[in-house]
């Protein structure tokens, strides 16, 4: 009599425990905002960087960007008809989408300043990793 179990190969589900690979970033912003312009323009293609992935910008005041951006949201941020900005998204290969951040109402050296610090502090690691939703 043979084994009742079978051994997994190196190959059976060899990704089936890996999170999909990072492919862009998406910031969804306009420059009139305070959250967005300095602060999430200049912190995004940074957070591109560490990630190694490009970086996409959606101006709202764009109608063909705002298009794209109203659809992003609505599906996998954090959408009301009149929605907060900044908003980021990490896009995957497996095709999911993970919102990574939404500006905070208020000062945004208090509120957006301190989302940003938090991306940066989690580390690429756990970011490529989260779960969509």
């Amino acid at each position: 009599m043979g084994r009742w179990w079978k051994l997994p190969s190196p190959r059976d589900g060899a990704d089936d425990h890996r999170a999909p690979s990072p492919t862009r970033l998406t910031l969804v912003f306009a420059h009139w905002c305070p959250h967005c312009d300095p602060l999430s323009l200049d912190n995004a293609p940074r957070l591109a960087k560490v990630l190694g992935v490009p970086l996409r910008l959606l101006d709202i005041d764009r109608p063909a960007e705002e298009r794209l951006a109203d659809d992003l949201v609505r599906e996998h941020g954090d959408w009301t008809e009149d929605y907060l900005i900044p908003q980021l998204f990490l896009e995957r290969s497996d095709g999911s989408v993970v919102h990574l951040l939404t500006g905070v109402p208020g000062d945004p050296d208090r509120g957006t300043r301190g989302e940003w610090r938090r991306l940066f502090e989690e580390g690429p690691k756990r970011l490529r990793d989260r779960v969509p939703g």
